[in-house]
């Protein structure tokens, strides 16, 4: 007999696999490091055109990362049997993509070169401040931005793995 005020289960939960841990927390940050993600891929567009194709990982990567929160929150709010499925699928694909970029953001932040045709010619109005030059200065950005774009999948890594960990043993329980 239920108790009056009481809420009764619907379905499976989501697992809570420690007590610091809480799933709608979880999914809105998963949600901002996605909408972080996508924002950062407009600098990355513009900023080395070496990059012109790789601007479209931090969208996919963002996207991806944005649906995984959504699901565990959704799943956290009405659970059912199919959201947690969907939770732990959506979860498992960001983790991998995330993984993947990972390492492609490694790679690119260790292999962006300085090359001294950018230099030529300098402006005759260009202000020498901490950069030689306007190419030294594009390098920088570009290497701030796929280091925040490093920062952030890392982040994405960890939430995914906690949150596809969760979805996972919530399936296996019942």
């Amino acid at each position: 007999m239920q108790t009056e005020g009481s809420v009764p289960t619907a379905g499976p939960r989501l697992n809570h696999l420690a007590a610091w841990f809480d799933g709608e927390v979880a999914a809105v940050v998963t949600i901002l490091l996605g909408l972080f993600q996508i924002v950062l891929a407009v600098p990355l567009f513009y900023a080395d055109p070496s990059f012109s194709k790789f601007f479209m990982l931090p969208l996919v990567l963002g996207a991806l990362t944005i649906a995984g929160g959504s699901f565990t929150m959704a799943s956290e709010r009405k659970p059912s049997r199919s959201l947690i499925q969907g939770c732990a699928c959506g979860n498992l694909v960001g983790l991998l993509v995330a993984l993947i970029a990972l390492g492609l953001y490694c790679y690119s932040f260790n292999t962006i070169k300085f090359e001294d045709e950018l230099c030529l010619p300098v402006p005759s109005d260009y202000e020498e401040g901490p950069y030689k030059c306007p190419g030294e200065f594009l390098r920088a950005i570009s290497r701030s931005i796929i280091l925040l774009l490093l920062l952030d999948a890392c982040g994405a890594v960890f939430l995914l793995l906690l949150m596809s960990a969760s979805a996972i043993r919530a399936l296996k329980t019942e």
